[in-house]
């Protein structure tokens, strides 16, 4: 899947206690499309393209031996984000396009993409 790094880190706040607070980060994103009616016209009632967003971090199963073994998306924070039609008139093949698309208008920066083969955690 492509794996997006971006800048600032999403974060998410944890109360633990009355009077204590855990903070986390996430600093890679991921998106799925959750909602797309192919050839919808623009203005149409099917105009709209969801992707379900996840920021998250890389941790590792741990080997028998005590080394890592395979990688984990550890999700930190999800959204939503929506797009007409025409706002994704050019995604084409290159879906590097859409994570642009979805760092401008949540407002962050994506600093760099990979093609990462990870599973999530529960």
């Amino acid at each position: 899947m492509l794996v997006a790094r971006v800048n600032p880190p999403a974060k998410k706040v944890f109360q633990t206690s009355p009077f204590t607070q855990v903070e986390v980060e996430g600093d890679l994103m991921i998106a799925k499309c959750s909602n797309l009616v192919v050839g919808a016209m623009s203005g149409s009632q099917n105009d709209e393209i969801t992707f379900q967003v996840r920021f998250g971090k890389i941790k590792y199963e741990k080997n028998p031996d005590g080394t890592n073994g395979n990688p984990l998306f550890d999700l930190v924070v999800v959204t939503r984000v929506n797009f007409t039609a025409a706002e994704m008139a050019d995604w084409g093949t290159d879906d590097s396009i859409v994570y642009d698309k979805i760092a401008e208008k949540l407002g962050f920066d994506v600093v760099s993409t990979e093609v990462m083969n990870i599973r999530f955690t529960a």
